[in-house]
C-alpha cells in the first residue's frame, strides 16, 4: 500500500509540473531537498535551497513549455522514512518549434513523502542539441551555465 501512495505521489508530481503548477509540485519537497540534474546545459544543477529549487523548475518550464512525461518503469523500496525511487521516464516538448523527445533516469530519496534527494540523469547530448538550437533562435538562457545555490 505504501508503494502505491508514493508513486501516486511521484506521479502527481509530473502532472503538477506539465501543467506549471509548481506550488503543488514543491509542495512534495523537503526545505532540505537536494536537487541534481547532471551535466553542463542550462538545466544543470547541484541545488539545496528551496528558492534554488524553484528557480531551476522555473527556468525548465520557460526552456521546455508544455512538456509531457511518460513513465516507462518505476521501482520503490525501503520504509516510509527512508524510501527509494527509480524511474525511467520519457519527455516529450518543443524546443523551437521542433518534436523533441528524450528520456532519463530519475532517482529519488524520500523521508515520509517529501523529496529529500532528487537526481535526474538525462540524455545529455540530446539535451545540449536542444539547448544549441534554443540559443540560435534568440533563446540566450538556454546557453548560461549550470545552476547553483551561489
Amino acid at each position: 500500500m505504501i508503494k502505491l501512495i508514493t508513486r501516486h505521489i511521484y506521479r502527481n508530481g509530473l502532472a503538477a509540473l506539465e501543467r506549471s503548477d509548481l506550488d503543488a509540485l514543491l509542495a512534495a519537497f523537503d526545505d532540505h531537498c537536494t536537487l541534481t540534474f547532471v551535466g553542463d546545459t542550462a538545466l544543470g544543477a547541484k541545488l539545496s535551497t528551496p528558492a534554488g529549487i524553484r528557480r531551476w523548475f522555473e527556468r525548465f518550464r520557460r526552456l521546455l513549455p508544455k512538456a509531457s512525461f511518460s513513465v516507462e518503469s518505476i521501482v520503490i523500496s525501503g520504509p516510509l522514512w527512508n524510501q527509494r525511487l527509480a524511474a525511467h521516464v520519457r519527455i516529450r516538448s518543443s524546443v523551437d518549434g521542433e518534436p523533441y523527445e528524450n528520456q532519463f533516469a530519475h532517482f529519488l530519496r524520500l523521508r515520509w513523502g517529501k523529496v529529500v534527494d532528487d537526481l535526474i540523469i538525462e540524455d545529455s547530448q540530446r539535451w545540449d542539441r536542444a539547448c544549441q538550437r534554443l540559443v540560435a533562435a534568440g533563446v540566450s538562457e538556454a546557453g548560461e551555465p549550470p545552476m547553483t545555490d551561489g
